[in-house]
């Protein structure tokens, strides 16, 4: 009996890589945006602890240097998070778009699986009336040689 062989085997195999390397890229895409997250969070972690030691400070005699430090501290802690808020908007974009790679990808290589299991049942549908036709004419020429003797 012949064997089912998908045509399109290698172009499946193709998508399915594609699609892999996509979820690769979003992988990665994701860690990043998660490592400015966290960035960003330990930026409002030191800023409130900058806060924190500051209302220490002034229960106490208030040195001018420090407060003076302290303020252009979180001047820069500021900054800082307005520019990580910015490069968080970038990579969550760039996280999107590689998302929507993905389910480009993931549709092109369902498209082909589909058309596998399509040709895969017309096949057995093919093989299965081929051996209903042998059979039927087995059964067929049993009968006609029995009707014989």
């Amino acid at each position: 009996m012949k064997k089912f062989k998908y045509r399109l085997e290698p172009i499946l195999k193709i998508k399915s890589h594609a699609e892999k390397q996509r979820q690769k890229e979003h992988a990665a895409a994701l860690q990043q945006v998660y490592r400015q997250k966290e960035q960003l969070s330990a930026i409002d972690g030191e800023r409130e602890r900058t806060f924190a030691f500051q209302r220490t400070r002034l229960q106490g005699t208030i040195q001018t240097q420090q407060l003076l430090a302290a303020s252009r501290y979180l001047v820069r802690l500021k900054r800082d998070t307005l520019t990580g808020s910015e490069l968080l908007r970038g990579l969550e974009r760039e996280s999107e778009r590689k998302r929507q790679m993905l389910v480009q990808a993931a549709k092109e290589r369902k498209i082909y699986e589909k058309l596998r299991e399509r040709q895969q049942t017309k096949f057995n549908q093919e093989v299965e009336q081929h051996d209903r036709k042998a059979l039927d004419e087995m059964a067929v020429v049993t009968f006609v040689h029995r009707r014989r003797r």
